[in-house]
């Protein structure tokens, strides 16, 4: 709840502002700045200013602001520099309250330049700080509202002076000691559990978001699975044929032969395409295929189901009601800046970004892409890996101080960058890789071709799974 103009009258009563000369400003965030004065009497003192929230106020300030409790802007704010430039060194002449409102009046002499600082602590659009010359041309503000005919050289002016009518405004119930101290202890409090309230909620629909991601990729793996779990019977078809080679002919629809587990006749389909004997080897490479999908879609159901429950232990963790304050609104902020910069990384990288455990992975998926991701998004010390003898795109694992790169991290690289080269239809290739400082552009050239140097060897076969659970939310990859 905001002061209420009785609370401002109050509260400026006790403030050593008149005579006092202003030192410095800081703007906290896009709402709150603090104004750090020098009285001959008081000595140094800071007013603290906050609009546009639902704790707008002014107050003394007696407990530093950290870093912590405040939001971080994204650079130096067009305001605060007119503040330090024109503001800083001016001493404060005269402090005026509008009547029974919530409107202050600062007028402050600059060496000889007059100039009004005017602090609105109204609800909603309302809320302003704004900087005059001494005939109320609007020099500067803190929100620069057009649609108010608020904005750089027009006139300002403030409204008729208001009447109490109705219900009238009181000052909260009274703690003891000085009012400036008593609002600094209570807003400071519902402040921070307000952000961290704030802070929890955003936090909590990243945690959705990333929970419902993971779950759709393991009931995507568990239906692999489920698919592919009678892989047996194409074994099975191909023994039967193997055992009946004689009756094999020329092309065949299908074939029916004695099922010898059940004493049964079994038909078996059959590629008319191919030489009837050659679906021998067929069933068997469909049984070999089938057999490690499966084994791998079970594999990465475990590894999903622990990842899940890492992150759920994660974000529970995180949102303990129980954690020290500050330090959770710390750890909140930090959880939120690394889910944005990832998100951010994204949206900016060419082809595609994809996490692999703690790593990175940065796939290009033709010239074009490979190209500008070796130029401008990767450094000497990450790894670069291709498909050997086959054209394909870069799949490139960003590099992380004073970590070895797994091999479940390398097997992620190795798929991406099999399913994104000509190698891809044959489910298996040779590849390569190397750090990017041992890359050196082929002399004239494709575009993004080089010649890889100090280089290891990979050899994978494409695992459906492994590529299911890397390529989710990359559907039009």
């Amino acid at each position: 709840m905001s002061l209420n103009w009785r609370e401002i009258a109050l509260i400026l009563e006790e403030l050593p502002l008149v005579g006092s000369s202003l030192q410095h400003t800081t703007q906290h965030d896009f709402h709150s700045l603090s104004w750090h004065f020098y009285h001959p009497e008081a000595g140094r003192w800071t007013l603290y200013t906050e609009v546009g929230t639902p704790f707008s106020r002014l107050h003394e300030l007696k407990k530093p602001i950290s870093a912590n409790q405040m939001g971080k802007t994204a650079k130096l704010q067009r305001f605060i520099q007119f503040c330090r430039a024109n503001l800083e060194g001016a001493k404060v002449e005269s402090v005026y309250q509008q009547p029974y409102d919530r409107i202050v009046r600062l007028r402050m002499d600059n060496h000889g330049t007059i100039l009004n600082l005017y602090l609105r602590f109204y609800s909603g659009p309302g809320a302003n700080i704004l900087v005059t010359d001494a005939q109320d041309i609007l020099l500067d503000l803190l929100y620069r509202r057009p649609g108010r005919e608020e904005q750089s050289g027009q006139p300002f002016v403030l409204p008729e002076p208001r009447k109490e009518e109705g219900k009238p405004f009181l000052v909260r119930q009274r703690t003891g000691g000085s009012f400036n101290e008593q609002i600094e202890e209570a807003y400071g409090e519902q402040s921070n559990t307000i952000t961290r309230e704030e802070l929890v909620k955003r936090v909590e629909r990243t945690m959705e978001r990333e929970l419902k991601s993971l779950n759709t990729t393991l009931n995507s793996l568990i239906r692999t699975s489920a698919a592919t779990q009678d892989f047996l019977h194409f074994k099975k078809f191909g023994d039967l044929l193997s055992a009946n080679q004689h009756m094999l002919e020329g092309t065949m629809e299908e074939i029916t032969v004695e099922d010898w587990e059940t004493g049964e006749p079994l038909t078996i389909p059959m590629d008319e395409k191919i030489l009837a004997r050659e679906n021998i080897s067929l069933y068997y490479e469909k049984y070999q295929k089938a057999k490690k999908t499966h084994e791998n879609a079970i594999q990465e159901v475990e590894k999903t189901k622990a990842l899940i429950a890492q992150r759920e232990r994660h974000f529970l963790a995180l949102l303990d009601p129980n954690r020290d304050q500050l330090q959770a609104i710390k750890s909140l902020k930090k959880e939120l800046e690394a889910s944005a910069e990832s998100e951010q990384q994204k949206k900016q990288s060419p082809g595609l970004t994809i996490q692999s455990g703690a790593f990175t992975l940065l796939v290009g998926r033709n010239a074009k892409e490979n190209d500008e991701l070796l130029r401008h998004y990767v450094k000497g010390n990450d790894y670069w890996m291709h498909t050997r003898d086959v054209p394909g795109g870069y799949v490139f694992i960003k590099y992380i101080r004073g970590k070895s790169v797994p091999l479940d991290v390398l097997l992620d690289a190795a798929n991406l960058a099999v399913v994104f080269s000509k190698a891809k239809n044959q489910g298996r290739a040779d590849l390569y890789y190397t750090q990017v400082k041992h890359l050196r552009r082929a002399k004239g050239g494709k575009t993004g071709l080089v010649l890889p140097t100090q280089e290891k060897n990979l050899t994978v076969t494409l695992d459906e799974g492994r590529l299911s659970r890397l390529l989710l939310g990359h559907e039009h990859a």
